[in-house]
This record gives structure tokens, sequence and C-alpha cells, in this order.
């Protein structure tokens, strides 16, 4: 049977463990928005826009597709 402090010990280590786990997993959420945003810039750059909405819609999708294949590759 495990003490009181043996138990505290384990689950101290098991959540530095799982904190640990997620700080190797990217963040999705800042990845999209960082590829939306570049998307979108580009696209300013080189093809001027047709409207801000219809540029916007494209840059995000995109951004949605590169996650979607990056996630595929784990």
């Amino acid at each position: 049977m495990m003490t009181k402090i043996e138990m505290q010990a384990m689950d101290a280590v098991i959540g530095i463990h799982r904190e640990m786990k997620k700080k190797n997993e990217p963040d999705w959420e800042q990845r999209r928005y960082e590829l939306a945003k570049e998307i979108f810039l580009r696209r300013m750059v080189h093809f001027g826009h047709t409207t801000i909405d219809n540029d916007i819609e494209d840059s995000v999708a995109w951004a949605d597709r590169l996650i979607a294949e990056l996630q595929k590759g784990k």
C-alpha cells in the first residue's frame, strides 16, 4: 500500500508528464491563424483583391486545408 506522500508524488509526476506532452503538440489554432494571415497578405500583394470577404474566406479555407494535411502526417 502506498503512503499519502507517495500518492501525491505520483500524481505530481503524472501531471508533469501531461503538461510536457501538451507542450510537444502543435498549437493548431495558432498555426491556423498564422497560415490564414500569411495567405491573405500574399493574395493582396500578388492578386489585389476581388472582395475582402472572398479573400478572407479563401485564406481561411486554404489554412484549414493545410492544417488538415499537416495533421494527417502524425
